[in-house]
Order: C-alpha cells, then sequence, then structure tokens
C-alpha cells in the first residue's frame, strides 16, 4: 500500500498506538509510534483531533481494548473522519476484527494510513482483497508467534528450566538461583553454580548449588527470601498462622519483590515493594517451585531445574494444612485470646423458662440414644411425661432463659457452645475486666487472665514430665522411609511421561496409554497421600518435650502456635462454679478469686 496525499479538504483523523509488551512501563514504544504518525498527518495534511494509546494490550488476545473501542464509536459517529497508525498489525491482529473494521470504512469512506504501509484504497477490488490478505497475513503470523512461544515452553517444560516471568519470591531474577546463597566452607556469596543430573533421570535428582570456588554445596544465607520462606514454611507446620509469619516478616523487613502497577492509562509506576499479606503469602507457600517440582496446569510433572527451598514432604504438609477448607480466611476474624474458641462451656442446663408464658421444663436425666446424646426435657407439672430436646423445646414453645445451670456430669454433654473473650465492667470507677463467657447464654464467666494462667501452667507442666515424649508423639509406622516414598513418587512421574511419549511414537495403544496411566497416577496418589501424613508432624513433636525448656520456649511462641499446641494437647470445659468465694479464699491477701475445681481439663492422646 503507497502512501498518497489526499486532495480533498483537511480531514479530522485520530491517532491510534499500542505496543502488547512493556513490563518496564516506560511507553517508549508507543511515543516513537505517535511520532511518526503526527508526521504522516503533517505529510497527508490532516488533522489530528486525539491520540490513542494502548500500552501493554495484546491484540491477539482477545482481551478489552478500551481506546480501539472508542476510535471505534468516534468514527462510527462522525467525530473523526480517518485512522493513523503505524502498521496495520498494530490496529488489529485477529482478521474477523479487522474485517468489521474495513466494513466500517467503506461504509464511511474513512482514511486509513499506515506509516509503514501507506494508505488504505477500499474503492477497488484489488484493494479490497489485499486489505483482506493483510488482515489475513496478521493473525497468521500472531499464532507463528504464539506457537513458538508454546513450542519454547514445552522445551522447558520437557527440560524442567525456568519458563520466565516476574522474579520468583525466594529466588534471583534467572527464577533458578535461590536469593541468598552462602558457602559454608570459604564464606562466599556469588559464583555458585546449579547442576543436576539429567531430565530422565528415573528418581529425577534434585537439583543442587555448589560453590564455583571450593565446590562445597550451599546453604540458604539467614535473613535471606529463601531463608525466611523455608522457616515460614516450618512455622505453618508448628501452628503458626499465615498472619502471624506477615507481621513477623513485616517487623523483620521482609517485603514482596518490587512490581510494577498498571494504571489506567496503560502505564505503569515503578516497581514497589509492599508489606506482606495472608493471601499473597498462601499462594507464596503453595508454589510447587518451594520443593524443586515442576507444575503444568496445577500438576506436578516432575523435578526442575532449580533447588527446592524446603523438602517435598514439608511442602505437601504446608499444601495439606493450607488447602483445609474450614480454615477461616476473613480478614478481622483473627482470635485474640488463648482459650476463645478453645475452651468448652461444661454447663448442663437443668431447668428452662419459657419467655412467653413462663412455663418451665426440667431435666430428666436422660438423654437421645443418637451419637448427639442431646440432654432431655420434660414440663415440670410433668416430669414424667412428655420429653424434649432443647432444640424440640424452643421449637415448640419459643425462646428459652436458663434459669438453673450445674456441671455436665463427665461423659456426657451439657452446653454444645466455646467461650469467647469480652470486657466486663463499663462504668464508673469499675475497671474493665477480660472475661471468656458462654456464647450462647451466661452460662460460665470466667476471669479471662486467671484462666489463662492455670491452663498454660497446666500445659506447660505435663509437657515438662520425662514421658511427654512416648505419650504425644505418635511413633511411626515401620515401613518405607520417605526418602523411598520420595523416590517412588519421582518414579512414577517419570513413568507417566514415558507413556504419553511411547503413544506418540506409536509404541503402545491409546487403550494401553489410559490403563497404563490410570493405573500410575492412583499408585502416585497413594505415595503423596502417605507423604503428606508423614510431613504433617504433630505440632507437638516439634517442642522441646520432657525438658524445662519448654517453659521458656512458651513465653516466644505466636497466639497461633500455642492455642495450637493446647488443642492438640487437651480438651479445656469450663464448670458452672457454685456461688460464693472459693474455699479457703482469704479478702485483703492478694489472692486469686479464682477456683480451679471448676475447671475440667482432659488430656488428648495421638490416634
Amino acid at each position: 500500500m503507497k502512501t498518497e496525499t489526499t486532495a480533498s479538504a483537511r480531514r479530522r483523523v485520530v491517532i491510534y498506538c499500542r505496543i502488547s509488551d512493556d513490563r518496564e512501563g516506560r511507553r517508549y514504544g508507543v511515543k516513537r509510534q505517535e511520532r511518526d504518525c503526527r508526521k504522516l498527518a503533517e505529510e497527508l495534511g490532516v488533522d489530528v483531533v486525539e491520540v490513542l494509546v494502548e500500552n501493554d494490550i495484546s491484540a491477539y488476545s482477545g482481551k478489552p481494548r478500551p481506546k480501539y473501542d472508542r476510535m471505534l464509536r468516534m468514527l462510527r459517529n462522525g467525530e473523526a473522519h480517518g485512522v493513523l497508525a503505524l502498521t496495520s498489525r498494530r490496529l488489529q491482529r485477529r482478521y474477523r476484527e479487522a474485517f468489521d473494521f474495513l466494513d466500517l470504512v467503506e461504509e464511511k469512506s474513512l482514511l486509513v494510513a499506515t506509516v509503514k504501509g501507506g494508505t488504505y484504497d477500499l474503492t477497488t477490488a484489488d484493494g479490497r482483497r489485499e486489505a483482506r490478505r493483510k488482515a489475513v497475513d496478521d493473525q497468521h503470523e500472531a499464532e507463528e508467534i504464539a506457537e513458538r512461544v508454546r513450542d519454547a515452553k514445552k522445551d522447558n517444560l520437557r527440560e524442567g528450566t525456568y519458563r520466565g516471568g516476574p522474579r520468583p519470591f525466594g529466588y534471583e531474577s534467572d527464577g533458578v538461583t535461590p536469593r541468598s546463597l552462602l558457602c559454608p566452607q570459604c564464606a562466599a556469596t556469588g559464583g555458585f553454580v546449579i547442576s543436576r543430573q539429567d531430565a530422565d533421570d528415573a528418581e529425577g535428582s534434585t537439583a543442587t548449588a555448589t560453590c564455583g570456588k571450593c565446590g562445597t554445596e550451599a546453604e540458604l544465607a539467614e535473613g535471606s527470601e529463601a531463608w525466611h520462606l523455608r522457616n515460614a514454611t516450618d512455622a505453618i507446620i508448628a501452628g503458626d498462622s499465615l498472619r502471624a509469619v506477615c507481621r513477623d516478616w513485616t517487623a523483620k523487613g521482609v517485603r514482596t519483590v518490587p512490581r510494577r502497577k498498571r494504571l489506567d492509562d496503560g502505564t505503569r509506576t515503578e516497581p514497589v515493594a509492599r508489606d506482606w499479606q495472608a493471601t499473597e503469602l498462601r499462594r507464596t507457600l503453595l508454589r510447587p517451585r518451594n520443593a524443586g517440582l515442576l507444575d503444568h496446569r496445577g500438576e506436578i510433572v516432575g523435578k526442575a531445574a532449580w533447588p527446592p527451598l524446603t523438602t517435598e514432604d514439608k511442602w505437601r504438609a504446608v499444601k495439606s494444612i493450607l488447602e483445609q477448607p474450614e480454615r477461616r480466611t476473613t480478614p478481622g476474624n483473627a482470635r485474640k485470646w488463648v482459650g476463645s474458641g478453645l475452651y468448652g462451656c461444661g454447663a448442663l442446663v437443668t431447668r428452662y423458662r419459657a419467655a412467653e408464658g413462663g412455663r418451665e421444663f426440667v431435666h430428666s436425666g436422660q438423654y437421645t440414644d443418637d451419637a448427639d446424646a442431646w440432654p432431655l426435657y420434660a414440663a415440670a407439672e410433668d416430669p414424667q411425661g412428655e420429653q424434649w430436646t432443647p432444640r424440640g423445646l424452643e421449637s415448640s414453645f419459643g425462646k428459652l432463659k436458663s434459669v438453673e445451670v450445674e456441671p455436665v456430669p463427665v461423659g456426657r454433654r451439657g452446653c454444645r457452645d466455646t467461650l469467647r473473650c469480652s470486657t466486663s465492667g463499663t462504668t464508673g470507677e469499675r475497671k474493665h475486666v477480660l472475661a471468656y463467657r458462654c456464647r450462647s447464654a451466661a452460662h460460665v464467666t470466667r476471669t479471662a487472665e486467671l484462666l489463662d494462667a492455670y491452663v498454660v501452667a497446666i500445659a506447660v507442666e505435663r509437657l515438662m514430665r520425662p514421658d511427654a515424649v512416648s505419650l504425644f508423639v505418635p511413633s511411626p509406622k515401620v515401613g518405607e522411609s520417605t526418602e523411598q516414598l520420595a523416590v517412588r513418587a519421582n518414579t512414577l512421574r517419570v513413568k507417566l511421561d514415558q507413556y504419553a511419549a511411547d503413544y506418540d511414537d506409536d509404541l503402545i495403544t491409546r487403550k494401553q496409554m489410559l490403563d497404563g496411566t490410570a493405573r500410575t497416577r492412583s499408585k502416585l496418589a497413594e505415595i503423596e497421600l502417605e507423604m503428606t501424613r508423614r510431613a504433617a508432624v504433630p505440632v507437638l513433636a516439634r517442642l522441646p518435650l520432657g525438658t524445662p525448656e519448654i517453659g521458656e520456649a512458651w513465653k516466644t511462641y505466636t497466639l497461633e502456635r500455642k492455642r495450637a499446641i493446647l488443642d492438640a494437647l487437651m480438651t479445656v470445659t469450663v464448670l458452672p462454679s457454685r456461688r460464693g468465694r472459693p474455699k479457703g479464699f482469704k479478702p485483703g491477701t492478694g489472692q486469686a478469686y479464682f477456683d480451679p475445681s471448676a475447671v475440667r481439663i482432659e488430656w488428648k492422646t495421638p490416634s
């Protein structure tokens, strides 16, 4: 297409500039396009009414292009009489989109000119054919580029190499070298060599980093991104929460990888690092790359070419923990007290009173025969008559009020709610007191500080006993070691790839490939499940059990870890206490007003 100057009156045109990939956000590409298009406008003798710029947006992906849509509206409404662009590829990369555009150009007799290709001539059959042929060629070129990219990614996938993208947290920009390494022998901080055996090795050997000077295997440098990520993995397994790890990282100055933020006009900001959020940390901990594994569309396909930051069994443990459906992810709902949601209410209501009518119901001493074992109640005026569960009473007689309560017998279940912590005393000179209360009713109330101190003291004392290890940490079953299981898993993954390769080479039939793949996947799933079970070490197994150090160590634990330990160690039930002062209480001596006999602790044993 040859560029020609129009002899008609000066037209109003828009300049359309676009670049598909501008990760740096510098806009150099679109600025050059605008400069060249303005020069073309002077040659054609047209007036530029607006410059529409779409930076870092592909025309082939099918994603919305707001500025392109605005250009079409301006052309349809008569606000502009033509378009200038660097090439036709800047306007469209899909022939269907291009054909619609050419129909509009022909209908409105619009001017379309490109710096590289000249002016569109749709007044002749040859001109229309050339324009449409160019649109088809542009899409063909885009598809060829996409195929080359896919082929390159397949090669990377087959070889286990890094497939590109933004720098992953914990690794350098090459995506392979951990950030940062240290040689324990010569203290070198650079010049490390990343190596592994061939990718077709049946055991799928792990990549390692060795010092280029002395050949010693490198270690993760303390305080580095990789070191913090490995410790975060251990912390989650030990019972810490994502938010606790984020708070710890914020205090230590650990921030996200600097990223450029895309603005509304298509430009990007300078790289900015942020404090970690729980959702970002969760995604990072769930990456298979942390264990030196390569994934493709959510499936582990083998070992990667970069050194792992943690072991595969620990990564699977974290994955199992973080993907539990019952984990809460709602912000602002974090626990603030050791016993909130852990301590149970041990009240058995012996007399209810209906809010409407004042009718009373008493506990008959019987329970339902099902697994729930709900207490049964009868009308006070007819104890031997019809019986109801608490839910049945509310359904039949409306809202109930607990009139009398007593401690639930051992082995029975009364109130099914846990305790929550809140303040009491809100006026006058009375001090605000934190207290645990039953969620459903005022069955039990305890001063939070005294109850927590008592429960923690009991827990720490029990963990210090010499028999704590044998009692609370389950012994591993006799069988294959975790290392042997990992070798088997990697062998099966290689076998899956071999089935696909044999089918491509016509060595096996499709049925043989499908049957073999199904059997191998089943075996692999069993091994991965066993590795997850072994890796999810009980939180108590990581404590200095049976030693006095547990007392000092407890002070350093986060709230989430303390809660996890108590939850794994015991069941705490707070019982209704009798009215009045506890036995032996002496006013004015500073003695705590607390009755330990009204706290029932049942020890848990590993299953």
